[in-house]
């Protein structure tokens, strides 16, 4: 190592000691410091609140999007790779088809076991697609941000710091050599004097005032443009919308069909005389799903919401009789609120 390393080392080592000094002093309240202007700081509290709430964002969405960590780890020692990777629907869709064909696939319950294997299966692929998408649309593209702009922006402000406490310390070495003038104390004659140390420290406090100037320029105009990336913030969040959207009316299809395909199954329903001691006389019993909410006009209606699968009495006023499970209500439905499963 050559001389003029050693002595940038020792420049370095006696910078940092400085800035600790008065990084110190400025806590303890000994020492004054460099403020910004009101609008600096604006753009301070901008960008510290844009960087935060992305990466808690952020955060939040790789937990949904990677929210089984055990699958990954069940991954490592999962002797069948045929297997490997998928997630948990898709498992639970695979155990359900295998024991379908188990019970037998010409049995009520081996049937129906592998019609719903088949759509969890279905359900487990749609969910890594729309992981892949989630990714790809918002997760990939706003970390990259954090990566590269806000990163650049951090390292910048952390360079202004440097610089702002530097300034200080020489304002605070300038003040003192001053007063030390003052004070008539008697000099070393193979030293420099006083007017010597006087100028050497008001020309660091230049340099030094230079150097932060530009550094807080060179902040400022990185700040300025935090918000300039909103926009295509807000594009990636709109994505992620969709690709979520277009996920779950996958989902919903393919379990609409999925109660479509297993309305004529045989279940409890099929034997409502047993329910209750205090079953009515009944007629004939059919499922149906309700396609428009329904709201009480009278006494005598249900409340049903869209969507629901029902169990009525069709040779009656139809829904004089309404099944949820196991427990009968009375009171009217409208034929036009609902559809008979079985009818198509």
């Amino acid at each position: 190592m050559d001389m003029e390393n050693v002595k940038q080392i020792f420049r370095d080592a006696g910078t940092a000691i400085s800035r600790a000094v008065q990084f110190t002093e400025e806590k303890l309240g000994k020492a004054e410091k460099t403020e910004q202007d009101p609008n600096f700081e604006q753009l301070v509290t901008f960008c510290d609140n844009t960087k935060q709430n992305t990466e808690t964002i952020l955060k939040n969405m790789e937990f949904i999007l990677n929210s089984n960590p055990g699958m990954r780890v069940e991954n490592l020692f999962f002797l069948d790779k045929k297997k490997s990777g998928l997630s948990s629907s898709e498992y639970l869709g695979i155990a359900m088809t295998e024991a379908g064909n188990d019970f037998g696939p010409d049995t009520a319950y081996g049937s129906a076991l592998i019609k719903v294997g088949n759509i969890q299966q279905t359900l487990g692929l749609n969910q890594r697609e729309f992981i892949k998408s989630a990714n790809d649309c918002f997760v990939n593209p706003m970390n990259k941000y954090l990566e590269t702009d806000m990163k650049t922006v951090v390292k910048e402000r952390s360079l202004l710091e440097k610089r702002r406490l530097d300034l200080d310390a020489c304002k605070t070495r300038v003040r003192k050599t001053r007063m030390l003038a003052t004070t008539k104390v008697k000099q070393d004659d193979s030293g420099p004097t006083m007017e010597e140390l006087i100028d050497k420290a008001e020309h660091d406090l230049k340099v030094a005032q230079e150097e932060y100037n530009r550094q807080a320029e060179i902040t400022k105009l990185l700040m300025e443009g935090v918000p300039s990336a909103h926009p295509q913030h807000l594009q990636h969040l709109l994505d992620f919308v969709d690709t979520q959207a277009a996920f779950y009316l996958k989902c919903h299809e393919s379990l609409m069909s999925l109660q479509s395909d297993l309305s004529g199954f045989p279940s409890d329903q099929d034997n409502v005389a047993t329910l209750s001691p205090d079953t009515p006389a009944l007629g004939r019993i059919q499922q149906a799903k309700v396609i428009t909410s329904q709201e009480p006009r009278d006494a005598h209606d249900l409340r049903l919401s869209a969507g629901e699968i029902i169990s009525i009495d069709v040779n009656s006023d139809i829904g004089s009789n309404y099944f949820i499970g196991k427990k009968i209500q009375k009171g009217k439905v409208y034929k036009s609120n609902v559809r008979l499963l079985n009818q198509g």
